[in-house]
């Protein structure tokens, strides 16, 4: 009786649970119904990844209620919820063609997890960032390539790829935290000061961590005198 009772607990259980699947699927371009190669697709919950084949056929491991996310240079970012139900066994994906949307930055990571995410999304975007890019006389010689549309938002997207890893480094070494002990800046002030200093990427990557730190509290003492009032006190 109590064996029994065990069991009809454990099947009471059961849906809430979840499974890791496989699940296959393709990806068509929206308006062509063409085949899209080389999307990557990320499990956001898990970190698995994948890559659609030459004919846009994928399979990749999930579980009930993840996040899939769909990317590729020239087009929109597509994200797919697993249901909570019953998960279908293959996934019809359309994608449009568009700007590709770079990730958001988060100010307060460590060094280790920048480095990390550095490498995590140089990975995700190894295609674009290693495709040949045709100048000067290359240009000349092979006209149809410079000229085609494809290849140049791949070039495009290599620039604004470099310009966002920069403006991320910045970031992380010009951050609320680091500003905050070496200068004892708060609230509105705080962010007033890195509006005003923040540094550019050259500049950055010239100085040392001494150097660094010193243009801090510099620029801070400076940002005092020159925008918080003094406040002075009536004679007694």
């Amino acid at each position: 009786m109590r064996s029994h009772c065990f069991l009809l607990f454990v099947l009471a259980l059961l849906p809430f649970y979840s499974f890791a699947v496989t699940i296959n699927g393709e990806i068509t371009d929206l308006h062509t119904a063409a085949p899209v190669a080389n999307v990557h697709i990320v499990n956001i919950h898990s970190g698995y990844s994948a890559e659609s084949d030459d004919r846009g056929k994928f399979s990749i491991v999930v579980e009930r209620g993840q996040l899939l996310e769909f990317r590729k240079v020239g087009y929109k970012i597509v994200r797919i919820r697993i249901p909570d139900g019953n998960i279908p066994p293959y996934f019809r994906v359309m994608m449009q063609e568009g700007p590709i949307e770079l990730p958001e930055f988060n100010v307060n990571t460590t060094a280790n997890d920048w480095v990390t995410d550095s490498t995590r999304y140089y990975q995700l975007y190894k295609n674009a960032l290693e495709f040949p890019k045709l100048e000067g006389i290359d240009a000349i010689q092979h006209p149809f390539s410079a000229l085609s549309k494809r290849n140049r938002q791949i070039w495009a997207f290599q620039k604004e790829y470099t310009y966002w890893q920069q403006q991320k480094y910045v970031d992380y070494k010009f951050n609320e935290r680091t500003i905050g002990t070496l200068t004892g800046l708060q609230g509105d002030s705080l962010q007033n000061y890195m509006r005003r200093y923040r540094p550019v990427y050259d500049q950055v990557r010239a100085m040392s961590d001494y150097e660094f730190y010193l243009y801090i509290k510099q620029a801070a003492d400076l940002y005092r005198r020159k925008y918080i009032p003094s406040i002075r006190r009536s004679p007694n």
